[in-house]
């Protein structure tokens, strides 16, 4: 029961935005094909853009690790690979958000059946409901035996009566991988065509999540800035900001927009909690009756700071009871209904705003009522449909007192008792769970944002677990100042390594001026109580960006 405890009540928040690198395409140089690696790029990824292989651009290049390139090495592309005509060649700079062409359709077939060229982020149910048929029809049509299994550039034979009706589905003029939300057909109480999305499909980002509220907001935002992040998140928790129904009390809001903005940050609000007079309980914090509301809300936001706020976080920690306490109790479906609503709501507004699913809270804990464990909850989203309601997966991947690149369970630190005996502990594991997930979903298109990441410590802060903050975040005691700094700058060198991870979002700036000492938040703070900056401040500030 300990496990569970420290499990249920570590309390981390989120909030998240970032703007990703373009790609640099391929050039040819004196008949020699090459291309310049980005930030959220491996070799696999090349490989499918150029229709070669790994071990060919391996060989080509005399790469011995094919896990190890970087950021501007230039790759020589075997002469037989060309670009597939899933991937044009982009007119942007690095650090300029990209938008992601609309899926292809090759010219018809003879005899008038078209083909279709899978895009990234695409599979063969979204497919099927482009062209009004099925992902079973598709397969049998293509002779797929594993409908889990499309690439990238594939030319897929669309039956005659799919293509026939294809003209009568609603489509995007632009969508980013993962966010192809307008050919799922609606619900039956909802409209009939859900509108269109163009967001940008972002990759790696330094982001940081802080708190504005009551604090000296044009200080916190240059912070953030000279930390050398792209992106902040603020969470705007509902119930403080409409108390009354059809009351919003825009100005603490605006006043927190404006201090983000005037330091060209990328904004990414996370919206959660509900007001009582939403809600049918009014224990911990939780969803509203009716989904609705929460889709009002947050459409009011997305027009009020329209072209300002990049990004919205759809809730936070959803598979915990003290997040999304109802009499309905936790649910994945229920969640993804709220999700649609709100998708709706903001893209009516602006295709190009881009919707991260609530990161969850990493648990091994499962019994249903009090928290689901974030993987089966993740399952139970795409089995409900997420894939067609987000442009990103919000994550938490937490690493506790374990090192980022530490994974379960090999006792990496045997003076950390008990929290090195689930994946659930380990950053590493988490955001590789959370990847196969998707794979095996058909969603490998789609970034994986870490809306609240870091690791606590309490060195140098003069306090204890059990006496002056609870016991059960006791980890930080295993972790000093100079190892929460490294195990920083690493998760972040990491996530960019991975090339599937987004916008990172390290929790947290500065809540240790706004707790005190005294806080659990303000173990994870990379400022101190003053707003002097702490060693893990120190180190993100020196990174080479």
């Amino acid at each position: 029961m300990q496990h569970v405890r420290r499990l249920l009540t570590l309390v981390l928040l989120v909030t998240c935005l970032v703007l990703v690198p373009g790609i640099v395409s391929a050039q040819d140089s004196g008949g020699q094909m090459t291309h310049t690696v980005q930030a959220g790029e491996n070799l696999y990824r090349i490989s499918l853009r150029y229709g070669t292989t790994v071990t060919a651009i391996s060989q080509a290049n005399g790469i011995t690790n094919p896990n190890m390139v970087y950021v501007g090495q230039v790759l020589i592309i075997p002469t037989t690979a060309v670009p597939t005509a899933a991937t044009p060649l982009p007119t942007t700079l690095p650090g300029t958000p990209t938008v992601t062409p609309a899926p292809t359709t090759a010219p018809p077939a003879d005899g008038g059946e078209i083909v279709h060229v899978v895009q990234a982020g695409e599979n063969l149910n979204r497919i099927a409901l482009r062209y009004n048929t099925t992902a079973a029809a598709l397969a049998a049509h293509n002779g797929i035996t594993n409908p889990n299994l499309i690439t990238v550039g594939q030319s897929l034979r669309i039956p005659v009566t799919g293509a026939a009706d294809a003209q009568a589905v609603s489509l995007p003029t632009e969508s980013a991988p993962g966010a192809e939300a307008a050919a799922q057909p609606a619900p039956a109480d909802a409209a009939a065509t859900p509108p269109p999305n163009a967001a940008a499909n972002i990759g790696f980002a330094y982001g940081v999540q802080v708190h504005l509220p009551n604090q000296d907001m044009g200080m916190i935002a240059a912070s953030a800035k000279s930390l050398g992040a792209a992106w902040a998140k603020q969470q705007v928790e509902w119930a403080l900001y409409e108390p009354v129904q059809g009351t919003i009390n825009w100005a603490p809001i605006d006043e927190m927009v404006d201090a983000l903005e005037a330091q060209d940050l990328s904004i990414l609000l996370s919206v959660t909690s509900a007001p009582s007079w939403a809600r049918d309980s009014d224990q911990e914090k939780g969803p509203p009756t009716d989904y609705q509301t929460y889709a009002d809300f947050v459409g009011a936001l997305a027009e009020r700071y329209q072209d300002r706020v990049t990004a919205y976080e759809i809730w936070n920690e959803q598979n915990l009871r003290r997040e999304w306490n109802t009499p309905r109790g936790i649910s994945a479906a229920s969640y993804v209904e709220m999700l649609r609503l709100a998708y709706t709501a903001i893209k009516t507004v602006d295709p190009t705003i881009i919707v991260v699913t609530g990161g969850l809270a990493p648990t091994g804990f499962n019994d249903g009522v009090n928290a689901i464990d974030d993987r089966v909850y993740l399952r139970q989203m795409y089995a409900a449909g997420v894939a067609d309601w987000a442009d990103a997966i919000g994550a938490h991947p937490n690493g506790w007192g374990n090192p980022p690149d530490s994974t379960c369970c090999r006792t990496n630190r045997p003076a950390v008792p008990a929290y090195d005996d689930h994946p659930s502990f380990f950053f590493k594991d988490t955001l590789q769970d959370y990847r196969e997930i998707m794979v095996q979903n058909g969603d490998s298109g789609t970034y994986i944002w870490p809306t609240q990441f870091g690791w606590g410590s309490n060195d140098g802060l003069n306090v204890d677990p059990g006496v002056d903050f609870p016991a059960d975040f006791a980890f930080v005691s295993y972790t000093s100042l100079d190892e929460q700094a490294q195990y920083i700058v690493r998760g972040y060198q990491l996530g960019r390594e991975l090339g599937y991870v987004g916008p990172m979002f390290l929790w947290n700036l500065n809540f240790c001026m706004v707790v005190g000492v005294t806080g659990e938040q303000c173990m994870w703070s990379l400022l101190d109580p003053a707003g002097n900056p702490r060693p893990a401040y120190l180190a993100v500030e020196a990174l080479a960006k």
